[in-house]
């Protein structure tokens, strides 16, 4: 009988519990989470897309605007109540937490425009997204991201 035991990597581990986050999303169109680990492996801070403090969530209102107008994901972001889940996440640690870190993400297989400002000026350098159950996940060296904005 062996003792040996399969761990999770740490990728698997940290988009893992960046799964379990989005699961408070009060987003009626799409659940992400997003967690925050230092070069330690340490979290620094947890997300989920929702909107701000005190603001009534679309899971509250029982209704989404973007929902109702059919709105394209990655557009008019301005028509939305929520914050994404990776700027809740920076919020959350503040900018000293984020230089050097990696952000992990679940629920979405890209980031928006908007979001690699936030991470890119947070000083965030690695992200790792998945966006289900079954698909692969994939890194971005966040200095990509420079040359597109």
């Amino acid at each position: 009988m062996s003792l040996k035991k399969e761990r999770p990597t740490w990728d698997e581990y940290f988009l893992n519990i960046a799964r379990m986050t989005a699961a408070r999303s009060t987003c009626l169109r799409n659940q992400v989470g997003a967690v925050i680990v230092d070069e330690r492996k340490k979290i620094k801070a947890t997300g989920y897309n929702g909107p701000p403090h005190s603001v009534q969530s679309c899971l509250e209102r029982g209704k989404c605007y973007r929902i109702e107008n059919n709105i394209e994901s990655g557009t008019r972001y301005e028509t939305c109540r929520a914050i994404h889940a990776e700027q809740n996440a920076i919020i959350q640690a503040g900018e000293e937490s984020c230089i050097g870190a990696t952000l992990y993400l679940f629920g979405h297989s890209m980031v928006c425009v908007l979001c690699k400002r936030f991470i890119l000026q947070a000083g965030i350098v690695r992200v790792v997204l998945k966006n289900d159950e079954k698909s692969e996940k994939l890194e971005i060296d966040t200095k990509e991201w420079i040359k597109e904005l």
